[in-house]
């Protein structure tokens, strides 16, 4: 064996680890970037049979798909790298461009990925020497807490002797799909940038032993997702309320306003590892939401500062927060799995406490920001309704299961938003009278 053939598999190692770890990021049109990895098998044939086993990464911008397709679409860059008979190697690097071919509604995601660009196969034998060549392909996967893909490649050579072109058939495991996945439920305070909410991606750290529920296949999946989702919401509002104690500080808030958006966040890191824990548990992956940066102060005085700081704590404080309590109380009612009914307790108390935070910053807002500050709050409380967070599908599983596990059905939370807003906007009212 030559001694590039025997670099091969540390650098295919460094790629799979690259793989693993750098999962898709936000997931929605809002924040339009996704990292994708793979690990696959392939037969390639053609010059030569030969049987591969490769890493792929790639990453792509991405977008709502509207007329183009159901879901989300994307292009990005792409690399992989595959050995080949434990002997040689082949590299390719290119663009890549698909989308998600399945509805909202959908419980497994249907995507396809279309790509091209340079390949090189190191030397095979006497007979096949190094080569060059154009690499063209498609990619389907089907979208689940791990995606299968499917994948059929051909390979155009570009110099030295034979002019056999290749193709090959793969099919590997990817930790996310190529263009992201599309979160359900948001809990409490959402992490905000200039450019929208911001959902931390998630991260499979390795397996993990599931738990010995008596749970089908579907059930167990979407409730893993559901756990998922809510652990990503969480860990967005570790940042979101560190924000918050910083922009208090900045505008002459009292400490004791300060101390208790500290205090929030360190809620929210409790709520993470719990929803973290049932969403591993479920799914048998070590699944873990990473840990965002706060956003960056862009208010340009005091004044501005003060109207964005009131219409986030109506919004997300007195809305947002107190939905989420309501959301967590229902859940608890059917719940009976105890680490699933431990966390909801724990959501539920907290985040009401979140809430009765969000008045208090909103009081003081009304209280200190003058004119602008009761129109903009104004005309938020008296506008129309606003629409509920976007929210899941009715889920596939058994419904005494879901419930078990704290999933709540949509029609009670739509009863949960309503119910906070009409008491919201009436205790509103009462507090932009006295302000």
């Amino acid at each position: 064996m030559s001694s590039r053939s025997r670099a091969l598999p540390p650098a295919l190692a460094a790629l799979g680890a690259a793989a693993l770890v750098s999962l898709p990021g936000q997931a929605r049109a809002d924040e339009p970037f996704a990292i994708s990895g793979g690990l696959m098998l392939s037969l390639s044939f053609g010059q030569q049979l030969a049987f591969g086993l490769g890493a792929d990464l790639r990453a792509a911008v991405v977008v709502d798909g509207d007329a183009f397709a159901p879901g989300n679409v994307g292009f990005g860059p792409f690399a992989q790298a595959t050995w080949l008979n434990f002997s040689a190697g082949r590299f390719a690097v290119g663009l890549h461009s698909g989308g998600d071919l399945s509805d909202d509604h959908a419980d497994v995601h249907h995507s396809v990925d279309g790509e091209i660009g340079w390949t090189y196969r190191t030397r095979m034998s006497d007979a096949l020497p190094g080569q060059h060549g154009l690499h063209v392909g498609v990619m389907s996967t089907l979208d689940s807490p791990v995606a299968l893909e499917l994948s059929a490649r051909a390979v155009i050579p570009l110099s030295s002797e034979p002019f056999t072109p290749e193709g090959t058939v793969g099919m590997g495991l990817r930790l996310l799909p190529p263009f992201g996945m599309r979160f359900q439920p948001m809990h409490g305070r959402p992490l905000r940038s200039a450019e929208g909410v911001v959902l931390p991606p998630a991260l499979a750290l390795g397996r993990a032993a599931a738990r010995p529920a008596r749970l089908d296949s579907a059930t167990r999946a979407a409730l893993a997702g559901v756990w998922l989702d809510s652990a990503r919401a969480e860990c967005g509002s570790i940042p979101a309320f560190l924000a918050l104690a910083r922009d208090l500080a900045a505008v002459g808030a009292p400490a004791s306003l300060v101390a208790r958006a500290l205090a929030a966040l360190g809620d929210e890191v409790r709520h993470t590892a719990r929803c973290s824990a049932i969403a591993s548990a479920l799914a048998g992956w070590r699944l873990r939401p990473a840990l965002l940066p706060p956003p960056a102060a862009r208010d340009a005085d005091r004044r501005a500062a003060l109207v964005r700081m009131a219409l986030e704590a109506w919004h997300d404080g007195c809305l947002g927060e107190g939905a989420a309590a309501a959301r967590a109380r229902r859940s608890l009612a059917g719940a009976s799995d105890a680490a699933v009914r431990a966390a909801l307790f724990e959501i539920a108390r907290d985040e009401a406490q979140h809430a009765e935070l969000g008045w208090r910053v909103l009081a003081y807002c009304l209280a200190e920001g003058g004119r602008a500050t009761r129109e903009a709050i104004g005309d938020a409380m008296t506008g129309p309704a606003p629409a509920p967070p976007e929210d899941e599908a009715e889920l596939d599983g058994e419904r005494k299961e879901m419930e078990a596990f704290g999933a709540l059905q949509r029609a009670q939370a739509d009863a949960a938003w309503e119910e906070t807003w009409a008491v919201a906007r009436r205790h509103g009212e009462r507090v932009l009278a006295a302000a």
